[in-house]
């Protein structure tokens, strides 16, 4: 690890919210990084964590720059701390939850250096740190991918993908691309929608022509709010295949959790108001309301889950004369029609295969 250094060639950030042990494990795996000559500065945004992050990071890692935010500010605004000043060419977004191979950063660097300059982001390969094993039929807790059904299991063969970017279907849903695939035979095209910002590397230059993470996201659909913009510029998202980084998936927030649901939802239609054509945001917004109406009424769904659609819809319509506003600067500004970018969504499968948005 290089410290602190206003040369560096890139700056690495981890966001961090009262998840001491994890933040540890990455920042143990960023110290050992095969630089290869290149230097690094790594930065630890702490959102005001009650759990010893500050004091562990200053005794374990005193390479690595603290920076201490007075509040909780999410993925998005946590980043920004640093996004909105960093000196260096590239900035890598690393998970407090991911480990890095050894080679992780240096991959990612030299694949900026060779891409062509309208390159602004290489989205990393993101595995599940969890192994498997295939599942018999009809094995309690098994999972589905789209490669077979797997159990868990520590001492298992097969290693399974998080994800190798972000896509976004034509119904408006996002999705991590590759997500539960077998990692020995998932092999996407370079070419994605959008980067996964658990582990991702952005061109400085770019971030200054599109802006930084929008901070009314706080957490989820952020990276793929950035993404359109990015898409919306000009600017192409392709995949690092040997960027790999092992992942604890949901290790700070908990998939499923009432904080996820709430985020996800009400972030997902933000971004659409914001970012993709009328028909598709106006479906999209109605479509929520109408299940949501249609789950409370026949209560088809526990009360929990119809609150957290209600607290969605009070949320999105109190943001969404700013997401308009927002979405009439990007239609000034932007270089490539709504229409062209959506050409790259993808259509939503035939039939349910699970998977959340990244």
């Amino acid at each position: 690890m290089s410290g602190r250094t206003a040369g560096a060639d890139v700056t690495v950030v981890t966001v961090t919210y009262n998840g001491v042990e994890l933040v540890d494990r990455c920042l143990e795996a960023l110290a050992r990084q095969d630089l290869g000559g290149l230097t690094m500065d790594v930065v630890v945004v702490d959102n005001a964590s009650t759990d010893g992050t500050p004091e562990l990071v200053a005794a374990r890692h005193p390479a690595a720059r603290l920076v201490a935010s007075p509040a909780n500010l999410g993925f998005a605004g946590g980043n920004n701390l640093v996004l909105d000043t960093a000196a260096s060419p590239y900035v890598i977004l690393l998970n407090n939850d991911a480990v890095p191979e050894p080679d992780f950063v240096a991959t990612l660097v030299r694949g900026m250096d060779e891409a062509p300059d309208d390159v602004a982001c290489l989205t990393a390969t993101v595995l599940l740190a969890q192994r498997f094993r295939p599942a018999s039929a009809g094995e309690a807790g098994a999972v589905l991918g789209p490669d077979g059904a797997y159990a868990p299991d520590a001492a298992g063969p097969v290693t399974l993908v998080n994800s190798t970017g972000n896509v976004v279907r034509t119904d408006g849903f996002g999705m991590d691309r590759g997500w539960l695939a077998d990692a020995a035979s998932h092999h996407p095209p370079a070419e994605v929608f959008g980067f996964c910002g658990a582990a991702a590397i952005l061109r400085t230059s770019a971030l200054r022509d599109v802006g930084t993470f929008d901070e009314d996201f706080f957490l989820y659909y952020e990276d793929t709010d950035l993404s359109w913009r990015l898409r919306l510029a000009g600017y192409q998202i392709r995949h690092c295949p040997a960027a790999v980084v092992h992942h604890e998936h949901a290790a700070s927030t908990g998939e499923g959790s009432e904080l996820f649901r709430f985020h996800d939802g009400r972030n997902r239609l933000l971004m659409l108001a914001k970012n993709a054509s009328a028909p598709m945001a106006t479906r999209a917004v109605l479509r929520y309301l109408v299940t949501t109406a249609s789950i409370g009424l026949r209560r088809r769904q526990p009360w929990p889950m119809v609150r957290t659609r209600l607290r969605v819809i009070a949320s999105f319509t109190r943001l969404l004369p700013r997401m308009l506003r927002k979405r009439r600067r990007l239609s000034r500004e932007s270089r490539t029609a709504r229409a062209q970018v959506e050409r790259l969504l993808t259509a939503p499968p035939t039939m349910a295969t699970g998977g959340y948005r990244g």
